[in-house]
Formats: C-alpha cells, structure tokens, sequence
C-alpha cells in the first residue's frame, strides 16, 4: 500500500513529524512560502498548518487526493470549514493542548502588571534603585473575571483559585453544572461580569463577544484588562482612552487587531501596557502537546477513524475506549448491511438499544451514513460529508432507542425491513455480530470476513474451505447460519489475510453459491 504524503507548512514540534513519519512520507518547512501552497497542496493527503497560512475555498477544491487538513493549535479560523465539510475532509486541531501555556500567559500579564516587574527591570537597567517607586499590588482577593469558559477559561479559574482570588465568568454556552464544578461563580450577562472584575481576561473564540468603551467603561476602577486569546475581540483605542483617563491601572495584550500593531499602535504611550508578541502557546510543553495531538488525529483521520480532535464532525465526549467501540460497531453494521442491500430504497433505521449517552446519537447517525455510502458510492463519503451524501442521494436514516437502562450492553440494528435486518452489539469493548439479514448468528467481528450466500447444500462447507486454504490463506474461525425453512444459507470465515481477487472470482464459480462478500 502506499504510504500517504503529509505536508508541514510551518515549524511543528519534532515529537509530532517523527509520529507522522513512522506512517507517512513527510515533507516539513519551517515557513513555506504562501504563494507556493495553493500550488503544490495537491500532491498531498493531508496539509497541517498553524495561523500564517489560510485555506480558503479557492485552495480546497480540485484536490481530490486530500482527505485531511490540519490546524497546529486551538483555533481553525484560517480554514473555510464549510468547504472542507462539502469535500469529505476532516478538520482537525488541537483544542486544550496549550491552554496551560495560555492561562500561565494572561497570568504573566498579570503579575507583572502589579508588581511592576516589566517598569522595574527597566529602572535597574538604567542605574536607579527606589523601590517606593513601584509598590505594587497583589493578585490575592482581588476579583477575577473570565469571559469564555472553555478549556484554557477554566485553567485560568484554577490558577484564580491558587492565589486565592474570588473568579466569576461568563459564557452562555456552558452548562451550569461546569460552574460549580469548578467553584466559579456564573454570571448571566457580560455587564453583571464586568461590574464586579477587579481583572478581567478573555478566554474566547474568534466568535466571541466585541467589547467597547461602554462596557468596558463599568469594570470597577483600577481595573486590569488582559487578552491572550484572540486580537481586534477588545477596542484598543477603548483601552487606550481609559488608560489616558486612570480609570484602568493596566492592560495586557498578547494578541493585536493588527498583528505586528503599526507604530502609531495607541498603547504604545502606555508604561502599564504589558505587550508581547502572541506568545500564548509558546511554550516548549505546549508546542510538544499541539504537535502529538496534531499528529495523531492526522493519523486517526487518515486511517479512516473519527479522532477525536475533528472539528467537522459532532464527535461526543466519550472515553477513547467508548469512542473506539462505538465508531467499530458503526462501520461495522453499516458495511454489512450496505453490502448485503445494495437495491434499499426504503428509510433505513437504526435502532439502539441499551446505555448510550444523548449526545452521542448525532454523531452516531453520521457514522453510520457513512458506512452504508461509502459501499454504495465511489466518491469519497465519511462522517465528515455523511449528511449531504446521504440527502443527495435520497437515503433516509432515522434513529430510535429502546430500553436504554435495561440491558448491560449496547447493540445496533439496521433495518430496512425485517429481511434486511443487521445487529451488532457491543460487549466487552468487542463488537459481536448477531444478526445479519434476518438470520441469527454470534460471533466477535474479526479484522478480515469472508462470507458466502449460498444454497443449503451438502459439500458447500468443504469446498469453500478447501478453495481457501489453496490460495494459502488460514481460516480461524468458521460461523454457518440459515433463515428457517428457506433454503438459504450464509458462512462467516474469520481470515488470516485478505482474500485476493482471484479467490473471490473462483469462489462465485463454485455449485450452489449466489453471493460472496470480504469485509
């Protein structure tokens, strides 16, 4: 098979191309020019990127070898997603990976906004010594406000709460129970958050809130402002005027509307204006987390996995062996039941029955689509595409629960109607299958079927058998099942390696049998 070529556009940290390049060919700069990646993203199944490259519709389309596109951090605003999703391929990113890095980095704002290390280091330097001169203030009871409570918003909470400051946040989008959780205090609107912020960070995505001059004109006097997340979300010239005013002490800013800012940048005047460089993530531990976290959901993607780092797709917040055992039993049950029922037409349905979590079921659902098309069709159909495949072609997929507390394992039965019947359940972290068309049967799922549809036949059995092991092939296991009083019959044989072309083609030659599918 051949290895899948991966392109590095910007400096990723080594932990992460070495991963790459145990399973792919890899081609890394530390800056590829801008022009050139329109040019050469063609070439290659899968592109990773961090902010100084853009992936608009115009460098998407027309590549059919890519499957997979990479974000090097948090943030996937330089990625047309919707593009991305119309193409079937798979966003990643590296959500959490540097939200230590980037908690530490507002805090650094912090301290050295009160205690004056930044205009300190500068008055040793020239030969002077008064500390009076900058007596500074503590973090300690001083109360912090959190504006977006994601990931690197909660870091920010714990770090709060170890210089035992009062925290409150705002975010509209995170259950009440995330609050308590970690003993932070939920305020309903950004004016009820910012009335009581003795310091206020934000902590949200590019679709955050804009905050100008009349908000930002409520925090309580001596306020502090800090922006490690995302430049132009806070009006500069505000901060500027209010600095001017003495009505905030300080302000740190790591990210800029304008990244570099231009020389007439208005806190340039500013001595209590902390700046630096978008330095956030830019930790060595960090870099090492995104680029891990980056590899291995480029890898997951491109072995045909949903990682869980996929942006395109409404992946649940399951356990890995969770995830793991619910994206299997999906393929599986839809690759079976698409194989054997290449003519449906009828609304297909998926029944769940036993213990699954709520928000697991959309994702689920685009799963499964994807199994089903991806035997029907010769364009590329994931999880990530699944839903518009699925209505281009006219299919149909509903979703049903039944008893789901009253078994202790979970299973998954498509139907279109009862003949067409195909269960899988999940037991012990393997899948097993239990039905398929209608006719029971029981057996862990291997890595590699073989199965024949045939005439309830003496000899059907032996000849099968001896084909297979002619063309070298060892059988591990061997399943036979039959639908009553038909005389229909079907044969599961667990292979040691893939059946070649030509085994499939003698096998159909073979007296008695209809149909032979390898899974």
């Amino acid at each position: 098979m051949t290895r899948p070529r991966i392109l590095i556009t910007e400096t990723l940290g080594q932990e992460g191309i070495d991963l790459l390049r145990e399973v792919a060919d890899v081609d890394a700069f530390d800056l590829l020019p801008k022009e050139q990646l329109p040019e050469i993203i063609g070439n290659y199944d899968a592109v990773i990127i961090r902010s100084a490259h853009r992936l608009p519709r115009e460098t998407l389309v027309g590549h059919p070898r890519l499957k997979v596109v990479a974000r090097a951090g948090s943030g996937v605003d330089n990625v047309d997603i919707k593009t991305c999703t119309e193409l079937g391929i798979a966003v990643i990113n590296a959500p959490g990976a540097n939200a230590v890095a980037a908690a530490e980095q507002a805090f650094g704002h912090m301290l050295a906004i009160l205690r004056n290390i930044h205009l300190g280091d500068a008055h040793v330097r020239r030969g002077e010594w008064s500390r009076k001169k900058y007596l500074g203030g503590e973090l300690h009871d001083r109360r912090l406000g959190i504006i977006g409570f994601g990931k690197v918003g909660r870091e920010a909470a714990r770090m709060g709460h170890g210089f035992r400051m009062p925290v409150y946040a705002y975010d509209p989008f995170v259950a009440e129970e995330i609050f308590q959780a970690h003993n932070v205090i939920r305020m309903e609107t950004l004016e009820e958050l910012l009335a009581v912020s003795d310091i206020l960070t934000l902590h949200t995505p590019k679709s955050g809130p804009r905050i100008g001059i009349d908000l930002l004109s409520t925090l309580p006097a001596g306020a502090i402002v800090i922006n490690v997340a995302r430049g132009g979300m806070i009006d500069e010239e505000a901060l500027a005027t209010l600095m001017d005013t003495g009505h905030l002490l300080g302000v740190g800013l790591d990210v800029y509307s304008q990244e570099p800012p231009p020389p007439d940048f208005p806190l340039f005047r500013h001595p209590r204006a902390v700046l630096t460089p978008h330095l956030g993530g830019s930790t060595q531990e960090a870099m090492t987390g995104v680029a891990v976290m980056t590899a291995q959901g480029v890898i997951a993607a491109l072995e045909g996995q949903t990682p869980p780092n996929i942006v395109n797709v409404p992946v649940p917040p399951l356990t890995p062996d969770e995830f793991g055992m619910l994206d299997d039993g999906a393929r599986i049950v839809g690759r079976i039941f698409a194989q054997m029922n290449r003519a449906q037409t009828a609304p297909v349905v998926l029944t769940l029955k036993g213990p699954i979590a709520k928000n697991a079921l959309p994702w689920l659902k685009q799963s499964v689509l994807a199994a089903i098309l991806n035997e029907q069709l010769d364009d590329r159909v994931n999880a990530v595409n699944a839903l518009i495949k699925a209505e281009e072609q006219g299919l149909k997929l509903l979703v049903e629960e039944r008893d789901p507390h009253g078994l202790p394992a979970l299973s998954l039965r498509l139907e279109g109607h009862p003949e067409t019947t195909t269960e899988v359940s999940l037991e012990n972290h393997v899948p097993r299958l239990r039905r398929i068309n209608g006719v029971a049967v029981d057996l862990p799922w291997p890595d590699i079927a073989l199965m024949t549809v045939h005439d309830d036949a003496p000899g059907v059995v032996g000849k099968v058998g001896t084909l297979v092991g002619q063309y070298g092939i060892n059988i591990g296991n061997l399943h036979l099942g039959r639908q009553g009083e038909s005389h229909e019959a079907l044969m599961i044989l667990s292979l040691d390696q893939m059946a070649p072309d030509e085994l499939m083609a003698a096998l159909n030659q073979i007296t008695d049998i209809r149909r032979v599918y390898v899974f």
